[in-house]
């Protein structure tokens, strides 16, 4: 068995909704992306084994990382995605580079990883995330010390 042909309609709408998260953890726009998680998210992170809500995962994982660094964006080149047959849900996995900050102020390049799943409730509506998995690629450093404000 092999996955479901992605159509390029629904590959691009993953890549869109990775692009403007990514633009907001950028902007450490945490009211902004709290629209695009169910309230029960399940996801995974560094500071955090495993989370259940939206709320736990902004206050334990992303006000714990977002603010620390820079430059945040995905990697839409490396962007695979999984659909499902009704096309209601997709999986996306794509890599993700940052500037991390280190105590002394110099900075150094941070890679990683993101999964997602995604739902919507017809094709062409928004995409939201039920689950979230980010993380860093292995001997990447950790933690970064950079101290950005939150957007308003």
């Amino acid at each position: 068995m092999k996955r479901v042909t992605v159509a390029e309609a629904d590959r691009k709408s993953v890549a869109d909704w990775y692009q403007l998260w990514g633009d907001r953890v950028a902007a450490v726009n945490f009211k902004a992306v709290r629209e695009m998680f169910t309230e029960d998210a399940i996801a995974f992170g560094s500071k955090v084994t495993m989370m259940t809500s939206r709320a736990i995962l902004e206050r334990d994982q992303w006000r714990a990382i977002w603010p620390t660094i820079e430059d945040y964006r995905y990697d839409l080149s490396t962007l695979n995605v999984v659909i499902s047959p009704d096309r209601l849900m997709a999986m996306g996995a794509v890599m993700f580079r940052s500037t991390g900050i280190h105590k002394d102020g110099s900075k150094y390049e941070r890679i990683g990883r993101a999964t997602v799943t995604l739902q919507r409730t017809a094709v062409g509506a928004p995409w939201i995330c039920n689950h979230s998995h980010v993380s860093l690629v292995p001997g990447t450093p950790s933690p970064s010390y950079g101290n950005r404000p939150e957007a308003l």
